[in-house]
């Protein structure tokens, strides 16, 4: 435990050495700091252009200055979203610390993996990282594409758990859509045309039907793009397709009360980017249909397939429904936030690009959810306590028909599995201001949750359901100095966990196997928050540093089970790690209409103890059962990214030239010994940029041209090293170059 008495050190100097730097340097002149408001969406507030801009957040549930939260949170506003051209939710990464997204290794990108801070999530397990559309926790097939029309994103760092809907122990990325206004009728249509045939067409449109009490905005996208990986016998991979609909409905009919009802539909029918084979090994070695596939494959090279056996097709169809009912009562507000969603998810994937099924997977999901939040929120003691109580349930339903075709033409496994998740929760938090007691700027704030999770699944092989019940505590204790207006210090300790599940998609599974526990983690922040001028020149940065103890790490592996040798994914509980790393924002307008974003995180985490437990009657595809001292598979030590944006006015009428570039660098990830999805794996850096005629004319017609993945750099997304299993490796890689027109009118 050596590293943990060193590391604690090193934060706690990094962050002293920050502040010095600091708080000398600090503006007189800087606005005051806003004070607090219920809830609403992410915003920048205009300010001159000798400032840097005042972002409001909602990460404790109430809106309050980003500069002033003593938590580490990343914001995109709807301008920011548009400028950077953030289209996918794979885009968000590029402009955030420790955040790494990646397509689900079965369900591609129509369901993304968000990680943060180096937690990710096993295949089939719960989500590390929550997503909130609407504050209802959705699973991530339901905003995959739905990066339109929205007031903001928020990145939410850290484990979460006694002020959002869901415990998780990584975060929580909060999608706000635009509400509807009900005083103007406005809106805009976008057109967007690139190469691989691109054609994707947003419009929203604002419709005041009562004035001041009920407005109406209806939103869209429909996107078309013919597949980025060629298939010589079948349909081409890694296309676009799929038409996005939104309708938000904001009611006011009294002071007071106020009601936001949101409703979307999406419906996808694309094609998965396929695995392309690299290496055969194992079983792979015995069949030549598998080695006259490869020999084919590494002529055609990376971007290239001949496979007519699996159409890889990945259909998906949600609805979501979330309906938030605020009221205003006496200094004391009420919340309540409802939720339903609905998805249905079909895909077929040949796990290698070979035209034979060496492992074929085609499946059938079906997940429903009902949730609903209550909060009570309000300030007492002459405004020095700020507290919020409230509870939460959600039942979520999820039926997979799965078939699997190994080494042969013929299907050799097809199964069903229900499960059925309830998750019941009281929550409470509160923060104290000790000013009035002559602590200038010094607050205490300290959060507790108890959460019921019950679970039972069945399957279609083993005919008694299987039940799990937790009951887990939630925490989270935290001091913060407002050193200045403009520099904040904080500490931080939190704790949560994610809950735990069953390993059903096979009955050979035995027994032993069938269930797995939640997963634990416990952290410590010390964070640092400052504005700045350097000279003439406002800076604005933003520093965290971490430290967690993680325990019954919830671990992917494959293996056979029974006297059959088909091969099965199973998650279980492995051991306990640590960890640790480092978060640092930077914002400059050195000069006049220049605007620059940065970030750099370095990430580490390794295990303290891990062992993957032995089973009878299963053999596991592992090189190691034993990984104590390795590192967590998934990790990238060094992410940075930068952004800038160069403005330059034209006439006093808005016209305006807007340059924008992006860089973004990522490490080779660190791998382990468990292989498969946990291998080792190259980093890679990306150029985007964009340039923008705004106003032209003086006119609401706006137009641009960008160019993604510039130097077309061929970087992997996944690796599935499989050699001493099923008997291959595999990469999927990231979008080559693409560039196109896209003009806006406004109205």
């Amino acid at each position: 435990m050596r590293h943990t008495r060193t590391w604690c050190p090193l934060l706690g100097a990094t962050a002293a050495s920050f502040v010095m730097f600091a708080v000398p340097a600090i503006a007189q002149d800087a606005a005051p700091v806003p004070g607090s408001s219920p809830a609403q969406p992410a915003q920048a507030s205009p300010t001159n252009q000798e400032q840097l801009e005042n972002i409001i957040v909602t990460a404790r549930r109430t809106s309050e200055n980003l500069q002033n939260v003593p938590v580490a949170a990343s914001v995109l506003s709807s301008d920011s979203l548009e400028r950077q051209q953030i289209r996918r939710a794979t885009d968000l990464q590029f402009s955030a610390p420790s955040l790494v997204i990646t397509p689900d290794p079965l369900g591609g990108s129509g369901a993304p993996v968000f990680q943060l801070r180096g937690q990710t999530s096993p295949l089939g397990a719960d989500n590390t990282v929550v997503n909130y559309f609407g504050d209802v926790p959705v699973d991530s097939r339901v905003i995959a594409a739905g990066i339109f029309d929205l007031a903001s994103v928020q990145i939410v760092r850290g484990p979460q758990g006694t002020l959002f809907g869901k415990n998780s122990t990584g975060g929580a990325v909060l999608f706000t859509p635009q509400r509807a206004n009900t005083r103007d009728v406005s809106g805009y249509v976008t057109g967007n045309i690139g190469n691989y045939d691109l054609l994707q067409f947003t419009g929203a449109i604002n419709l005041p039907i009562v004035k001041d009490i009920l407005g109406v905005r209806l939103s869209g996208q429909v996107a078309r793009q013919d597949g980025m990986v060629k298939n010589l016998s079948g349909p081409d991979g890694n296309d676009k397709d799929y038409t996005a609909l939104r309708a938000a409905v904001t009611l006011t009919p009294v002071d007071g009360l106020e009601n936001d009802l949101l409703v979307t539909y999406f419906n996808g029918k694309q094609h998965l980017n396929p695995p392309i084979t690299k290496t055969l090994g194992g079983f792979g070695l015995f069949f030549p249909p598998a080695l006259a596939g490869l020999a084919r494959q590494q002529q055609l090279g990376n971007r290239t397939i001949d496979q007519s056996y699996s159409p890889d097709y990945d259909n998906n169809k949600s609805y979501l429904i979330a309906d938030t009912t605020s009221y205003e009562l006496g200094g004391v507000t009420l919340k309540n936030i409802f939720g339903y969603y609905d998805i249905k998810n079909a895909f077929d994937l040949n796990s290698t690009s070979l035209n034979f099924p060496m492992v074929d997977v085609a499946q059938a999901r079906h997940q429903t959810q009902i949730s609903d939040e209550l909060q009570v929120f309000g300030k007492s003691f002459e405004n020095s306590l700020t507290w919020l109580v409230g509870g939460f349930i959600s039942r979520q339903k999820t039926r997979v028909d799965q078939t699997t075709t190994l080494f042969s033409t013929s299907p050799t496994l097809f199964d069903t599995s229900f499960d059925r998740y309830t998750s019941k929760a009281l929550f409470g938090q509160v923060t104290y201001d000790f000013s009035n007691l002559g602590l200038t700027g010094v607050k205490i704030t300290g959060g507790l949750r108890h959460t019921w999770d019950t679970r039972v699944g069945s399957n279609r092989g083993v005919p008694d359901p299987l039940r799990i019940s937790d009951k887990e505590l939630s925490s989270t204790l935290g001091v913060d100095y407002q050193v200045t207006s403009h520099v904040l210090i904080y500490v931080a300790n939190r704790h949560s966990y994610k809950a735990g599940g069953f390993n059903l998609i096979s009955p050979a599974i035995p027994p032993a196997l069938r269930t797995y526990a939640p997963e634990k983690l416990t952290d410590y922040e010390i964070g640092v928050k400052a504005d700045a001028h350097i000279g003439r020149v406002p800076v604005r940065a933003n520093l965290a540093l971490y430290q967690g103890k993680y325990s019954n790490i919830q671990t992917q592996v494959t293996g056979s089970c029974g006297t059959s040798q088909n091969s099965n994914s199973l998650i279980v509980n492995a051991g306990k790690g640590t960890p640790k790393g480092v978060e640092l924002e930077l914002e400059a307008r050195p000069l006049k209409g220049l605007q620059m974003n940065g970030f750099y995180n370095l990430t580490l985490g390794k295990y303290d103890q891990f062992a993957i437990p032995d089973v009878n009657g299963c053999t596991l595809a592992v090189a190691s059962r034993n990984l104590t001292g390795q590192n967590f598979g998934n990790i990238s030590r060094d992410t940075a990214g930068l952004t800038a944006i160069y403005t330059i006015p034209l006439n006093g009428n808005g016209e305006e030239l807007a340059f924008n570039g992006n860089v973004y660098y990522r490490s080779s990830r660190l791998g382990n010994d468990l292989q498969g999805f946990n291998s080792a794996q190259a980093g890679y850096t990306l150029l985007n940029a964009r340039i923008d005629y705004n106003n032209i004319g003086g006119s609401r017609l706006s137009a641009g041209i960008y160019a993604r993945n510039i130097t077309n750099e061929l970087y992997g997304l996944t690796r599935n090293f499989q050699l001493t299993g099923a008997g291959y490796e595999t990469f999927t890689y990231g979008d080559p170059r693409t560039y196109g027109v896209e003009a806006t009118f406004r109205f």
